[in-house]
């Protein structure tokens, strides 16, 4: 199944009360569903929530006076999926700064680099000069998206991201103006 389980439950909820229906895209979404389930005297599920939103359009007037009466408390919690969001991001250009710093001297990162773009480079000349077997189109869209998704990352290992990358990295350090 893809995408999250409270999603549908979001698009309902969002519109009437917009912090509850931005929580439960998030880490916190579980909590608040457990919440709205025992705000509306329903099963805590998606199912069951959107169910009773469905077939009882004020029940979304019960979930706007939830937000209301607990508005404290799911801001604390949207605060908090904020920090973790934050903790994540740091995480992520701390593990990339570190094996930038471990593996940029060594052979293998360039060699893959350059691996990477004589594949991709031949993938493209053989779209322009090659005929590829109808039979193994798909075989070869699947394998053209995994090299081009690898010699993506390697590039980025190399310059970086992204500029919104730099920028989320100095706002991250304090260098920045945040919200």
């Amino acid at each position: 199944m893809s995408g999250n389980v409270w999603d549908k439950v979001k698009g309902l909820v969002e519109s009437s009360a917009p912090l509850i229906g931005s929580l439960l895209g998030g880490p916190a979404g579980g909590a608040v569903g457990t919440l709205l389930a025992s705000t509306l005297g329903v099963e805590d599920s998606p199912k069951a929530i959107e169910s009773a939103i469905e077939s009882n359009p004020n029940t979304l007037l019960k979930i706007r006076k939830m937000e209301s009466d607990e508005r404290v408390e799911l801001r604390k919690l949207k605060l908090q999926e904020g920090a973790l969001n934050l903790d994540f991001e740091k995480a992520k250009l701390t593990d990339t700064k570190d094996a930038r710093q471990q593996h940029g001297e060594h052979w293998m990162p360039w060699a893959l680099t350059l691996t990477l773009a004589l594949m991709v480079s031949g993938m493209f000349a053989s779209l322009f000069f090659g005929n590829p077997p109808q039979d193994y189109a798909q075989v070869l869209i699947m394998i053209a998206g995994t090299v081009m998704g690898a010699f993506g990352t390697a590039v980025a290992f190399w310059l970086g991201s992204s500029q919104g990358s730099v920028t989320k990295g100095k706002q991250l350090v304090g260098g920045g103006h945040g919200r």
